[in-house]
């Protein structure tokens, strides 16, 4: 049940996500947004068309995802800016990362206290994201290790 839970939001942040993107022009083949990570060790890279990034009432949401349904999306409550913020931490850190896939349907998570990771942030001008991450992500007793991911992107 938690999954489902976490694949609904995820969705729901998906769609209000490319919705708010700025980068109407990109097609898809890379354009100015990035967002890519290893995952136990094989690189995810997403595609510029489905990069963005949106602050919302202090909530910074970014995601990219691939042609395979193949989807990372990090949600950082309570948002301030540039700065470290950890995910998996502690019951009460709502902070979260999320990695989906839909072939098999699966999400590695870190938030609340399952999983650990850091986003942080290195460069907010209000038009302009960039920064790194890593992650532990569970799913049930399974877990993924996400290494080296980086993000830029206008929004």
């Amino acid at each position: 049940m938690k999954n489902l839970t976490y694949i609904f939001l995820a969705v729901l942040i998906s769609v209000s996500s490319l919705s708010c993107s700025s980068n109407d022009t990109d097609l898809g083949l890379g354009g100015g947004n990035s967002l890519s990570v290893k995952i136990d060790g094989t690189k995810f890279e997403s595609l510029g068309a489905t990069t963005s990034a949106v602050v919302t009432s202090g909530v910074l949401s970014i995601q990219g995802g691939k042609s395979n349904g193949e989807t990372l999306r990090i949600t950082l409550m309570n948002y301030t800016g540039k700065g470290t913020y950890k995910t998996g931490d502690h019951i009460s850190n709502t902070n979260g990362i999320n990695y989906i896939t839909l072939t098999p349907i699966a999400t590695w998570t870190s938030t609340f206290d399952i999983g650990s990771g850091t986003v942080t942030i290195t460069k907010d001008t209000g038009s302009e994201l960039e920064g790194t991450f890593s992650f532990v992500g569970v799913n049930g007793s399974a877990t993924k290790n996400f290494t080296e991911g980086k993000f830029s992107i206008d929004y």
